[in-house]
């Protein structure tokens, strides 16, 4: 599994690059139809994540990921953890990722604002 690492966090860099973007067509591929994430400002579905990234900028258009780790969680899936920084501020971040038909889906992200 630790092969997974770069492959997860090469995805997990698109999609910041993509949200940077607004690129909502790269989200319709990139999350699982159950797709969740839950941030400081809520709770979204995959259709809620898609209509709020069209419509709201980015807020955190440069970043820097440090320390990042893979857990497997079985056939098919595993969980991305790391730090990710804008400036002085500093959020732990986890994704879910799925495979589907062979391809690497995110199923879950959650951001926690570091203390």
């Amino acid at each position: 599994m630790n092969d997974l690492l770069p492959v997860l966090l090469d995805l997990e860099k698109q999609a910041w690059k993509a949200a940077d973007l607004r690129d909502v067509a790269f989200y319709r591929d990139y999350l699982a139809p159950e797709a969740l994430v839950v941030s400081p400002w809520g709770i979204l579905d995959r259709e809620g994540l898609l209509r709020d990234l069209a419509e709201n900028p980015n807020e955190f258009p440069k970043y820097a990921i440090a320390d990042p780790k893979v857990v497997p969680l079985g056939e098919g899936s595993a969980v991305l953890v790391y730090t990710v920084s804008f400036g002085e501020q500093r959020l732990f971040v986890s994704s879910v990722y799925v495979q589907d038909r062979g391809r690497w889906k995110a199923a879950f992200h959650q951001r926690t604002p570091a203390l």
